[in-house]
């Protein structure tokens, strides 16, 4: 028994060779900086990042979408997946031990020569202890463990990403709920205006001084803008429902205390360097374990090509009374080995290790296609961070003088030195400039939350614990 255990466990370290091929990472070439520069050199944006605008709201939401939201529950379920995946693979290296045990009663029956009849009653008793194992001389059963093990990876690189797509869509979201409101505020104050310019107007027309096409194209005005500040009003409660969700949440009863853009403030973000992305973003790393995975896909495809050898060690006892079981003249020991080696498969080896090479290659392009997108994802980024706080001080100046050139327009009109078509146009202005300034406003969060996004919502490279 002893000699046969240890023949058994000389097998298992035996079973240590591999046939490759082994995982080298691609060469990557980074460029050295990006093209739009940023304030600050080196400095990447903090894992909490939605902090950086103020909005103890926004903390609260997003702490709450990290723990109710099912698509990143759901993540974690694939985590667990692939680390009882992981222990599936890993029992393919490890020997097999079962044990069984059995009691059988036998009658036995005779006739002598007399006619007379007699039965015998015996009992046997039997126990035994069985261990199996297959070499790994090929490195198959290894190459498959270390592929399970890079899935689990990928895996948990997978829940960050969709961690930080979340976080971004949390914030994105609430920001619009904002927007809406000052849009809504705005049309609100549009249609005051509108309804002041249709008094006048009708006051015009009661003294003689104006027309009936100035007053239907007033009532025109003023029922085109009601309708614009009932649109927002729904588009402002689908939102809130959509952030419900993504918190988790039944959108019914459920409420945003935020009001305005204007409460919060922008944070300064810098970018670092461009080769630490391939540290920084998640989905890249998913990636990398992914084409890792592939590569073992390939080694085991490999092994599988040639001999298997099983060895099995079986003891135990036997006798006719359960007393004497494990006596000494009961005991049996048995070892013992099997080799199989496919011989002919119908090229079935062969094309599987096909397979698994021409999808370690897809792999690697599409790791190589992730990194640029993720480079151009930035870049855009960072130049969007600079246009929409240019293209808000546009819009901003272009609103202030909207309401001047309303303004003289109106006090015009009054004196009567102006047409009212003229008036039109510079409401038509006015309106315009309104939702131009607002949504201006509401690009300028959004770049930093996709900026944010692109660089890998802060992670520092580390996973989360499951």
């Amino acid at each position: 028994m002893k000699r046969a255990l240890a023949a058994l466990a000389a097998a298992t370290f035996l079973s240590s060779c591999s046939l490759g091929p082994f995982f080298e990472k691609p060469e990557i070439v980074t460029p050295p900086a990006w093209v739009q520069q940023t304030d600050g050199a080196n400095v990447w944006p903090d894992r909490t990042w939605w902090e950086g605008f103020g909005s103890a709201e926004l903390d609260s939401f997003v702490a709450a979408a990290t723990t109710g939201n099912y698509d990143l529950a759901a993540a974690l379920s694939r985590i667990r997946q692939a680390e009882a995946q992981v222990r599936v693979a890993g029992a393919a290296l490890l020997p097999s031990i079962s044990a069984g045990a059995g009691a059988n009663r036998n009658f036995t029956g005779r006739t002598s020569t007399t006619g007379a009849t007699s039965r015998a009653v015996s009992n046997t008793y039997q126990a035994s202890l069985n261990a199996s194992y297959q070499l790994d001389l090929f490195g198959g059963n290894k190459s498959n463990a270390e592929a399970s093990a890079a899935r689990l990876q990928s895996s948990q690189f997978d829940r960050e990403t969709v961690a930080i797509t979340l976080h971004s869509d949390v914030a994105s979201t609430y920001f619009l709920v904002l927007s809406l409101r000052d849009r809504i505020r705005l049309a609100e104050d549009t249609l005051r205006i509108a309804e002041e310019v249709l008094s006048v107007v009708q006051a015009r027309l009661s003294l003689g001084a104006g027309s009936d096409l100035e007053v239907a194209q007033q009532r025109s005005t003023v029922a085109s803008q009601r309708a614009a500040v009932v649109a927002l009003q729904q588009a402002e409660t689908e939102t809130i429902n959509a952030l419900a969700v993504l918190l988790g949440r039944n959108p019914e009863g459920f409420m945003v205390q935020g009001n305005s853009l204007g409460d919060l403030q922008l944070p300064q973000v810098a970018a670092g360097l461009p080769s630490e992305l391939l540290l920084r973003r998640p989905d890249l790393r998913s990636a990398e374990a992914g084409l890792r995975a592939g590569k073992f896909d390939v080694a085991a495809a490999r092994a599988a090509r040639f001999p298997s050898i099983d060895l099995s060690l079986q003891g135990g006892g036997q006798s006719a009374a359960l007393s004497g079981l494990f006596g000494p003249g009961g005991l049996f020991v048995g070892f013992g080995a099997s080799l199989a080696a496919p011989i002919f498969e119908g090229g079935r080896l062969q094309a599987q290790e096909d397979l698994s090479a021409a999808r370690y290659q897809e792999l690697e392009l599409t790791y190589r296609s992730a990194i640029l997108a993720a480079f151009r994802d930035t870049e855009n980024a960072l130049s969007s961070t600079t246009t929409s706080t240019s293209q808000y001080g546009y819009a901003r100046e272009a609103y202030d003088q909207a309401r001047e050139a309303y303004r003289i327009v109106e006090v015009q009109l009054r004196a009567g030195s102006v047409d009212f078509v003229t008036l039109l146009d510079a409401q038509r202005t006015v309106f315009q400039a309104n939702d131009g300034l607002v949504q201006a406003d509401l690009a300028r969060y959004n770049a930093l939350v996709t900026l944010f996004e692109a660089l890998g919502g802060g992670w520092d490279g580390t996973t989360a614990t499951p």
